[in-house]
């Protein structure tokens, strides 16, 4: 037990001499008469939490006994430890009703950013819904046949499905972004719109993959949306359209699960009379699985349809009115669909050819093959097989592309979706000249290899953008070579050396070769 000090109103210095003669020593106190002990103190004489916070007990500035009126031998107990209790716990109350007053009055929410005030926990709140959208960066494009693609590989973003009705669930799932990096999940009504609504957040792997569930908002509206997947801290940006319906019907499955093939009955409501409705699975263009008819009262009962190829795992049933344009919508488990796609060689140069294999896309359907972006058309498409397969499809690298590329493969009926990649190496020609010295006069040419094929290399002499001069143009064999070409005459100037570069016009690789000449001297 912690001693009380019920004299704290006497100089400390209780060995003082001066303070000896006001200080009741233990001697005095009468033999007989029973000293109560602590544990008495504390479980006869503490007032219960009622009667602490009594008027009564407080005392009155007022009756406080002064030192005249008050005998010698009690002026010990006119502050004693029970009052000294008394005064924290109002100290405590009072501080605590000080701390909430300041922090923004009763049921305010705690302030944690350390600027003050109430105000700020609802600017969070409000930034949560709305943020900056900062515009993607955009890249250098080169052409792909009739296509351009982006130059550089960046983050990719993809919705499955589709098509996603208000109040309805879907994922996202891309690549691109930093290891373990927060990315944000923003709408935005508009594609110009610089700020979007904050629909959730989440964490890439170590790959700098990502994949999210989100529902889109009730009051989304009908129009085509724009999703986008924003890196914190960071210029990462990639945007994929969210596609909405019209007018919203009803629609129901008697069976929740099912693969391509089953037999399911169908009943919607909310549509015109006698109106011919389109069926989809997973989406709302291309050719319907089959159309159905609703009868006087704009409704389908007990409709037999074969499931259609639709996303792998969580997709949708769509009926799309082709009239009133209105949608309905019903969930429905699709059966494993799981894509893989690979590509070789895995590390080839601009102008040579790779080729394609994938498997395990939906029997017969289109797939979409896209090269760093999802945005507008696929850099091209290929047909999967009867088994969804596709079998070494070729393209020739163009030039342009540098480095590490991502390839994304999209199923256009199933939504299935698969990423791999490839590296765009760099050329790094090499190139002799004919001789290593020689005095003014001297004419020299070059040997080269290394270049692309059949592709045009411009020579330069000096060195520095303002000393270099154009000495010629040569082409290069299928192989990437030429001998004895390029002719250049040596100066006076160059008596003291000279460099040379030779730049190749679609590869960019450039050669270098010097000449280090001297006046021949006699002895």
């Amino acid at each position: 037990m912690p001693e009380y000090d019920d004299d704290w109103d006497v100089p400390e210095d209780r060995d003082d001499p001066e303070n000896e003669e006001d200080i009741v020593e233990d001697e005095d106190i009468p033999e007989d008469e029973d000293v109560p002990d602590e544990e008495d103190i504390l479980e006869e004489e503490i007032p219960d939490e009622e009667s602490t916070l009594d008027e009564e007990n407080i005392p009155d500035e007022g009756n406080t006994l002064d030192e005249e009126d008050t005998p010698a031998g009690d002026k010990k107990k006119k502050l004693t430890w029970k009052t000294v209790l008394l005064a924290l716990v109002v100290f405590a109350i009072v501080g605590s009703l000080v701390q909430v007053v300041a922090r923004g009055g009763f049921g305010g929410a705690l302030n944690t950013t350390g600027s003050g005030g109430g105000g700020a926990p609802k600017k969070e709140h409000h930034s949560r819904q709305e943020q900056q959208i900062r515009p993607p960066k955009q890249p250098k494009t080169i052409r792909l046949g009739n296509q351009r693609v982006p130059q550089a590989s960046g983050p990719i973003i993809v919705i499955n499905p589709g098509l996603v009705t208000p109040g309805g669930s879907a994922a996202v799932e891309g690549g691109g972004f930093d290891k373990k990096a927060t990315v944000d999940i923003l709408l935005k009504a508009r594609k110009s719109d610089t700020k979007g609504r904050a629909i959730g957040s989440v964490r890439s792997d170590k790959f700098g993959s990502i994949y999210a569930r989100f529902t889109m908002p009730d009051n989304a509206g009908n129009r085509p949306a724009t999703l986008v997947a924003q890196q914190r801290g960071s210029s990462k940006t990639a945007e994929a359209k969210v596609i909405t319906g019209g007018a919203v019907g009803t629609a129901k499955i008697n069976k929740m699960v099912g693969r391509p093939g089953d037999v399911v009955t169908v009943t919607a409501r909310g549509f015109r009379p006698g109106e011919p409705i389109d069926v989809f699975w997973g989406r709302t263009t291309g050719i319907p699985v089959t159309t159905l008819h609703t009868d006087s009262s704009g409704g389908v009962g007990q409709a037999a349809i074969k499931v259609g190829v639709a996303p792998t795992g969580s997709s949708t049933l769509v009926l799309v009115g082709k009239r009133s344009k209105t949608t309905a919508t019903a969930p429905f488990q699709m059966l494993a669909m799981y894509p893989s796609m690979k590509s070789k060689p895995y590390a080839l140069k601009a102008g040579q050819r790779i080729t394609l294999s994938a498997n395990k896309f939906a029997p017969g359907e289109r797939v979409l093959v896209y090269i760093n972006s999802t945005g507008g058309l696929p850099a091209f498409t290929a047909q999967a097989n009867g088994m969804g397969q596709i079998r070494d499809v070729a393209f020739n690298v163009p030039f342009g592309l540098k480095g590490r590329q991502t390839l994304m493969a999209i199923g256009d009926q199933s939504r299935a979706v698969v990423r791999s990649g490839f590296t765009v190496l760099p050329y790094t020609p090499s190139a002799e000249p004919s001789a290593f010295g020689g005095r003014a006069g001297t004419t020299l040419s070059f040997y080269v290899a290394g270049f692309a094929p059949g592709e045009t290399v411009t020579a330069y002499a000096g060195s520095g953008s303002k000393a270099q001069r154009k000495i010629g143009t040569f082409q290069v064999d299928s192989r990437g070579k030429a001998a004895a070409v390029g002719s250049y005459k040596i100066t006076p100037a160059d008596e003291s050396g000279v460099s040379f570069q030779l730049i190749g016009q679609k590869s960019g690789g450039v050669a270098r070769a010097s000449i280090n000449m001297s006046q021949g001297r006699g002895d």
